[in-house]
């Protein structure tokens, strides 16, 4: 084979060219193993030019890269600092809250949970995202950052809605406890004299003892007769022996009865608030003078009505 590539690369290759304007003919024999060499070291320097270029290209490119990531590395430290930043605006805030959220149970007469409950709040351990787990195996640098930030959003967030359960809950205990306050009787029926008490008592008119189930308060005819608790009015009218009268439901199982009256100026259904004229102390019915006749019944039964006047003293004019 060598012997016949041999002969055929030594061969020559004429080539005509041409001069002047005369148009004068010069040959030129050229070999053609010289014509192969020089193909081959043309190829290799259009290669090497190519690898050059494409390696100065992509350092260039790599380069710019870097430039890129050390820009957004500063950026994403800034935002790092700024981010430390206010999350420990928001622990402050958290535990400015925990404080009132302290007082407000107490106050409310709550349940105070541990310490370390309305710290911590609930939840269990958050699980790790991709680009976490990504940073982990690289072992970056960045991971212990990373992991600490997220480790105390993930506490904050707890927190946050712990303390957001913890003050509905505030919110609808006070609310029940306002209700229970506004409809609870606390304050006296009307003013003047107390002239007989709850209790067993000798009964004017038969001259035999005789549960009395409120208290009398006297005083002259037309005195304003309020309401001691929110409520609403479920009865008005006559009966016997009590002459006119209204009765209040103030919700819990509780009542007021209000006897003895000259005038009512509410009606059933009514909704009244405390303080609230109710009627005008008379005589009517089974009566010995002019006077109101309050009772307080708690699940039907009459209690003592001055156990539900908070501002009890000597009755007077």
């Amino acid at each position: 084979m060598f012997k016949r590539v041999i002969p055929w690369l030594s061969k020559r290759i004429n080539f005509l060219i041409e001069k002047g304007s005369r148009g004068k003919v010069t040959q030129l024999a050229v070999p053609r193993w010289v014509l192969l060499a020089v193909a081959v070291a043309f190829t290799f320097l259009i290669g090497f030019a190519g690898l050059s270029i494409t390696s100065r290209v992509t350092e260039q490119v790599d380069y710019d890269k870097l430039v890129h990531l050390e820009e957004n590395n500063k950026l994403l430290q800034t935002q790092y600092e700024e981010l430390n930043e206010q999350i420990d605006s928001l622990k402050t805030l958290l535990g400015l809250l925990g404080k009132h959220d302290l007082q407000l149970r107490v106050q409310a007469n709550m349940e105070v949970l541990p310490k370390d409950v309305r710290e911590l709040g609930v939840g269990g351990e958050k699980r790790k995202d991709k680009e976490l787990l990504a940073l982990e195996q690289i072992k970056s640098k960045q991971y212990q950052d990373v992991t600490e930030i997220s480790a105390t959003v993930d506490e904050l967030l707890r927190r946050a809605k712990y303390q957001k359960e913890s003050f509905l809950e505030i919110e609808e205990k006070l609310k029940k406890n306002k209700f229970l306050r506004d409809h609870t009787p606390s304050i006296r029926p009307c003013n003047g004299w107390q002239c007989s008490g709850f209790g067993y008592r000798i009964d004017p008119f038969t001259k035999r003892p005789r549960m009395h189930n409120g208290v009398d308060i006297s005083n002259a005819p037309g005195t304003p007769i309020i309401a001691t608790a929110d409520g609403v009015v479920s009865y008005t009218g006559a009966r016997s022996g009590y002459g006119l009268c209204v009765k209040l439901d103030h919700g819990n199982e509780i009542e007021t009865f209000y006897a003895h009256i000259s005038a009512f100026y509410v009606r059933p259904g009514e909704q009244v608030s405390r303080g609230q004229v109710i009627a005008a102390m008379g005589a009517t019915g089974r009566s010995t003078g002019t006077h109101l006749h309050y009772e307080v019944r708690v699940a039907g039964k009459p209690v003592n009505p001055l156990n539900y006047i908070l501002d009890e003293g000597d009755f007077e004019y």
